[in-house]
């Protein structure tokens, strides 16, 4: 693929398809937002009404909806992308929404599958790896997925560990956090509130004040 205005925002991930979790998505039914029409009762007062369907989807953007309703539509664990040039590792693999089964970054591979042909081999294309040179190669089992910048997707972080740690220690810490800003924001609405209305009785004063004044003369 040669160079375009499109190149610089083009984004590379790197990464292998889950083999454990796939995705089956259901476009939303679209609905008329309506008004209930109450059916009449029947004689043995036991008729129950269908609850109401959802408030239709306002707007025509559907670009997460449309990436999810692909069939090629698949989850892959992303260890690294590259962008404007560079390439760069993630702190730590995420899963992303991506399509099809990716390419291989480093097609052709000189040597097949000779093990010792690899000390042999030359940096792909740029449109594959996204750099104008490497010192490194891409495993056998890497492939990569090319997008635009603007592209919608999914990230997931998975955590792992005891509930202790991954639920009630995260959890509970941004309750704390929560309440103490909170509890910083009456407070700073309270002792705003009562200086300004001690400011607007000092300035009621002075009013009634002048006013004295004016009457004396």
């Amino acid at each position: 693929m040669p160079e375009t205005l499109l190149s610089p925002s083009n984004v590379l991930l790197y990464g292998r398809v889950l083999a454990d979790l796939t995705i089956t998505f259901k476009r939303p039914a679209q609905t008329q937002d309506t008004a209930l029409e109450l059916p009449p009762k029947s004689d043995d007062q036991r008729q129950r009404l269908d609850p109401p369907p959802p408030p239709p989807r306002a707007g025509a953007n559907r670009l997460l909806e449309d990436q999810l309703a692909d069939p090629d539509a698949v989850l892959a664990r992303i260890y690294s992308f590259s962008f404007e040039g560079r390439y760069y590792d993630l702190a730590r693999p995420a899963i992303f929404l991506v399509h099809g089964q990716g390419s291989d970054p480093e097609a052709f591979r000189p040597g097949g599958n000779v093990p010792s042909a690899r000390i042999t081999r030359a940096p792909a294309d740029v449109d594959r790896t996204g750099v104008a040179a490497t010192a490194a190669e891409f495993s056998e089992d890497i492939r990569v997925w090319s997008y635009d910048k603007d592209d919608f997707s999914l990230r997931f972080d998975t955590e792992s560990g005891p509930l202790s740690s991954i639920l009630l220690e995260f959890e509970l810490q941004i309750a704390s956090v929560q309440a103490g800003y909170s509890g910083a924001n009456v407070g700073a609405n309270v002792g705003a509130n009562v200086r300004q209305s001690g400011a607007n009785v000092r300035l009621t004063g002075a009013k009634v004040g002048l006013r004295g004044g004016r009457y004396s003369d």
